[in-house]
């Protein structure tokens, strides 16, 4: 049997610090959960797991698609790529071209996969989202109808990656949103504008103390505290507004982000939901029959 006819295939965002890849097995067996039984199935799909590289080049991009992006080609990069076991149990039956289903929000690495024969690149006015705007991100886009379609409309979707971002929906309408620097670009704009602040790493898995002693620790503090209680203002006002409306944290600070909202502000942390893959579960609604 081969891919094509088992109906797997693959997702990419191309996001502006990593690319984001995740691989779905259609009409294959019961849908996978997370374990919590916080999460909807997803319907008709079997989610194969997720996995994020730095931005690929083009002799490793050419690497991938001579295999069709097999697993076996993945551990043929230098450094070689561990993919999700999901993906690499269901080897056998990878034969053929394997679809891939991608969006970027940065133009440059979209040349390197043109001639992929199976390639189908999803752009913001392929997304089923109403009331969009023309510089709209296809990656905002894309996690609010993923959002909508798991967790419900209406939802507020909170993107805590280089950007941190607030993306509003109803009825598979945008609302609106907001964007400002996300925590590590806001470490390295000081670093970088300033001429005496020092260069830090994040470390989300011990939150500052609030006064700080020192200028490393007043840093950290001013970026992560009022970065928190921006999320809490945003949170309270949707919910004033859509009493009932699901909230999604999402992106590679979300998960510590949302540990910090629980231990802070518990009860503001109720009916918050943590779901890193949103954008793949919205390329999933672009690939379903009629969508594109």
């Amino acid at each position: 049997m081969s891919a094509a006819d088992q109906g797997m295939w693959l997702a990419l965002i191309i996001g502006n610090s990593r690319w984001h890849w995740g691989a779905f097995e259609s009409d294959g067996p019961e849908p996978a959960s997370r374990g919590d039984g916080s999460e909807p199935a997803l319907r008709g799909e079997r989610w194969l797991g997720s996995w994020h590289t730095v931005p690929l080049p083009e002799s490793q991009i050419q690497t991938l698609q001579r295999h069709h992006f097999a697993p076996s080609a993945w551990r043929q990069l230098d450094p070689p790529i561990t993919l999700p076991p999901a993906l690499l149990n269901g080897a056998a039956i990878w034969q053929d071209s394997a679809e891939l289903w991608m969006a970027s929000v940065v133009r440059a690495p979209v040349a390197r996969l043109a001639n992929y024969s199976a390639l189908h690149q999803v752009t913001l006015a392929e997304v089923p989202l109403c009331n969009t705007y023309p510089t709209l991100g296809v990656d905002r886009a894309l996690a609010l109808v993923g959002a909508g379609d798991v967790w419900g409309w209406p939802v507020l979707v909170i993107d805590c990656g280089t950007a941190l971002t607030f993306t509003a929906g109803v009825d598979q309408r945008l609302i609106g949103g907001a964007i400002l620097p996300g925590l590590r670009s806001q470490f390295r704009a000081l670093y970088a504008h300033t001429d005496q602040l020092p260069n830090l790493d994040l470390d989300l898995n011990h939150w500052p103390q609030r006064w700080a002693t020192d200028t490393a620790g007043a840093i950290a503090s001013g970026i992560l505290h009022t970065q928190l209680a921006g999320i809490h203002d945003f949170i309270a006002a949707w919910r004033a507004d859509w009493p009932d409306g699901a909230v999604v944290l999402t992106g590679g600070d979300g998960a510590a982000i949302y540990q910090a909202i629980a231990k802070q502000n518990p009860g503001l942390a109720q009916g918050v939901n943590l779901d890193p893959d949103l954008g793949f579960w919205g390329l999933r609604v672009c690939r379903q029959p009629g969508q594109i």
